[in-house]
């Protein structure tokens, strides 16, 4: 049967060996875009007399006509235009399977579903020459670009993802969208992550962990402090506030205590407060471990919101692909007021930039800071996966839906349609752009992103300086509450003689009762600690002597 081919004299869009010098970044006017985006109401008008004037209804997807015959559709030829090459839906205009071997990676998605319908109909498709790059828009009255050879009827077919809009569905068949794609946020990634001034000591855990933990051992260090004080007449040892609490801190960097409380009603508290603290130090401890291993991005802004305000206070700047105007007009059109402040700064104070394809606009973003790219999801998703030096934004925004534009009526614009869903629907999209996607980024990741870095392999100061400030701040605090304590003692002494008008400067008994129980405690743990020494040292020369008695007995 007939083979699916293309016209060999004309030429393919995209060569076999890709160049892999930087792409030539082209600016387009901003005027020129404005004037396009700004439409009269001629236009409008323009746009409500076309589409009563059209055989189908159809501002979106055209109307479905399951009465085809499929042998009609077979063996025909059919005019392509193909705007631009953009990856992942147009990786290069080929048809052959020979190509796809020599490249190893697919044309991309709006040529495979081409492709298919192709091999199924028996179809021929002519490639039509397109050096302008343009997508078109309504100007004046009069479609430009690529829609506008489709308004012409100059080509059957336009190869391309097509964002799916009401003027753009008056006048071509746009057919079963084939993907859902939000604009995406594209920039450089930072320099810097963070401030690794307190990393080894904030990071692991938040502030929220970090207080609740301090007003644990605080609040534990006064039961504690009540439990002993009614425990009394049971000799439980008698701690002071400052030393309950001090109790829990120790527990809690794991260290042992001095003193052991007598009662079982204190050694089960500390208990729970040992297995606590076994428990939060380990936490602490993977945290810290996970964190050296795994590089965490800190984004200068994570929404539309954030960005609107950076770029207001002039410090970003918005980079789009000129040609189309699609994602211009839908912040234009937009009611909410953060598009509206965006379309602001936009129109008026003109913090845009816009390139010649998106394969430009990545170049901007990376040869210059500060700049977000506005673009397709899969397209600048494909650039965040092959090249370390961006980075997208998880939040999408400005959601579109991606079709293949049929001259309008087309014989074909429903049996494209129903081929599209079921592909949809069996995962074919998908698959094509993560092979392609993962091709491309084993063939063409950065290798600088892969290499070691010095730093990488230890753990330098920048990353261990919170240590050393948490060891200086101890420093300043210890001076500072002995001096503190100095002068309060002697301020102290100083009211207390002139009180009792005694020179010697001596406490009362009642200011030393607390010290004195407490030192009582310790004495007597030292006493039974000598005791039990001198039983044990007692028993084993009784034994010895015994021995020595009995032998020296059976020696005679």
């Amino acid at each position: 049967g007939k083979q699916l081919q293309f016209l060999s004299s004309l030429p393919t869009l995209a060569p076999t060996n890709e160049s892999e010098n930087a792409t030539e970044v082209v600016l387009i006017d901003i005027n020129d875009i404005l004037a396009v985006v700004n439409k009269t109401d001629g236009d409008r008008m323009y746009m409500v007399r076309l589409r009563s004037t059209s055989k189908k209804q159809g501002a979106f997807q055209h109307a479905i006509n399951n009465n085809y015959n499929k042998q009609d559709l077979m063996g025909r030829t059919l005019r392509l235009v193909v705007p631009k090459i953009e990856p992942p839906y147009v990786n290069y205009v080929n048809f052959s399977d020979a190509e796809q071997l020599a490249r190893g990676y697919g044309p991309g998605v709006v040529i495979e579903i081409l492709k298919e319908m192709g091999r199924k109909l028996n179809l021929t498709y002519e490639i039509i020459p397109f050096p302008d790059g343009q997508w078109g828009a309504l100007d004046n009255g009069t479609w430009t670009g690529a829609f506008g050879m489709m308004y012409r009827k100059e080509a059957d077919i336009l190869g391309g993802a097509a964002i799916m809009q009401y003027d753009r569905g008056l006048i071509t068949d746009l057919t079963f969208p084939f993907q859902y794609a939000p604009t995406a946020m594209l920039i450089r990634s930072p320099d810097r992550y963070n401030d690794n001034t307190w990393l080894i000591v904030t990071q692991p855990f938040k502030w929220e962990v970090w207080g609740l933990t301090g007003l644990s051992i605080v609040l534990s260090g006064v039961i504690l402090y009540v439990f002993v004080r009614f425990l009394r007449c049971t000799d439980e040892v008698q701690y002071t506030m400052v030393n309950s609490v001090w109790v829990f801190f120790s527990i809690s960097v794991q260290q042992g205590l001095p003193v052991q409380p007598r009662s079982w009603s204190c050694r089960v508290m500390l208990a729970m407060w040992w297995l606590a603290s076994i428990t939060l130090m380990a936490t602490f401890t993977g945290s810290l471990v996970a964190l050296f291993a795994v590089d965490k991005t800190y984004m200068p802004f994570n929404n539309i919101q954030q960005l609107v305000s950076l770029v207001q206070r002039g410090s970003w700047r918005i980079v789009m692909d000129g040609t189309t105007t699609t994602r211009t007009n839908m912040i234009r059109e937009s009611e909410s007021q953060t598009y509206k402040d965006l379309w602001y700064e936009i129109s008026v104070n003109k913090k845009v930039t816009y390139v010649k394809g998106i394969d430009a606009g990545v170049q901007y973003v990376i040869d210059n800071g500060n700049c977000v790219l506005l673009g397709p999801e899969d397209a600048l998703k494909y650039w965040d996966t092959v090249d370390c030096r961006l980075k997208k934004l998880d939040e999408g925004i400005l959601p579109t839906y991606l079709s293949i534009p049929f001259a309008k009526d087309s014989d074909y614009s429903t049996y494209a349609s129903n081929m599209i869903r079921d592909l949809v629907e069996r995962g074919f999209i998908d698959k094509w752009i993560h092979d392609y996607t993962a091709y491309m980024a084993a063939k063409k990741a950065t290798n600088k992103c892969n290499r070691a870095k010095p730093e990488d392999k230890y753990l330098d100061l920048s990353k261990a300086q919170g240590a050393f400030w948490v060891l200086c701040g101890g420093f300043v605090l210890g001076v500072t509450v002995f001096i503190a304590e100095s002068i309060y003692k002697g301020i102290r002494k100083v009211v207390i003689c002139f009180q009792t008008g005694d020179s010697q400067l001596s406490l009362p008994e009642s200011f030393k009762d607390v010290e004195k129980n407490f030192e009582v405690s310790l004495r007597k743990e030292e006493m039974k600690r000598s005791s039990k020494k001198y039983e044990l040292r007692h028993s084993f020369g009784s034994n010895t002597t015994t021995s020595v008695t009995s032998s020296d007995t059976g020696g005679e």
